[in-house]
């Protein structure tokens, strides 16, 4: 199972984090979020096998190839309201697409399959005001109804208690989990020690 920890924006903090190698880092560029990276330097920062995903939220294309170019991103991650053309246009920028999908009490299997083609990666993620970081969890038991063969994250409200529930997912999609605000002490500070046990759980 791989790791994703999303919401990253404090330098050392993101060097401790980076000491566990999680597969994916994320950084959200969202500017009504509380983990809003803003104003943030990487130079000089080894990410070793880790690679940078930078989150979006219905961002105009020009400024978002902007912080794609400043930040070396490997991943750009459409978490809004955005078309298939607009992810095809993003992937033209040379990075990999995961297209987000908010879930509340069904899947949206006609969108899910639009964009089947196209996404390089899914993750579903539990429906809120936020477009994220809400802490809150869907029924993942509903991820078996899902028809797509694309392989996605877990995201929404997962902490170490609730990856016992992972068992209730029996869909050969499923790569990796997608933490956030359960490992913080604060919005955008992860707390190293308990994304350490994490780490050893999977």
């Amino acid at each position: 199972m791989k790791l994703k920890v999303c919401g990253m924006r404090e330098v050392a903090n993101i060097k401790s984090v980076l000491a566990i190698k999680p597969d994916l880092m994320g950084f959200i560029f969202y500017p009504k979020s509380k983990r809003f990276v803003d104003e943030l330097s990487l130079d000089g920062i080894n990410f070793g096998m880790t690679q940078k995903v930078g989150v979006f939220v219905n961002e105009p294309l020009d400024s978002l190839a902007e912080k794609v170019k400043k930040f070396d991103l490997d991943y750009v991650q459409l978490h809004g309201d955005e078309s298939l053309s607009y992810l095809v246009a993003v992937k033209y920028l040379g990075v990999k697409v995961i297209k987000v999908f908010r879930i509340q009490d069904e899947l949206p299997i006609a969108e899910i399959l639009a964009f089947e083609q196209e996404a390089d990666y899914f993750l579903y993620d539990t429906l809120s005001l936020e477009y994220g970081g809400s802490g809150k969890k869907f029924h993942w038991d509903i991820l078996n109804e899902s028809p797509s063969s694309k392989p996605f994250w877990l995201s929404g409200g997962l902490s170490i208690e609730s990856l016992k529930a992972l068992g209730l997912i029996d869909h050969p999609g499923l790569i990796g989990i997608d933490v956030n605000s359960k490992f913080e002490s604060h919005p955008g500070m992860k707390k190293i020690e308990l994304l350490r046990a994490l780490k050893k759980s999977l």
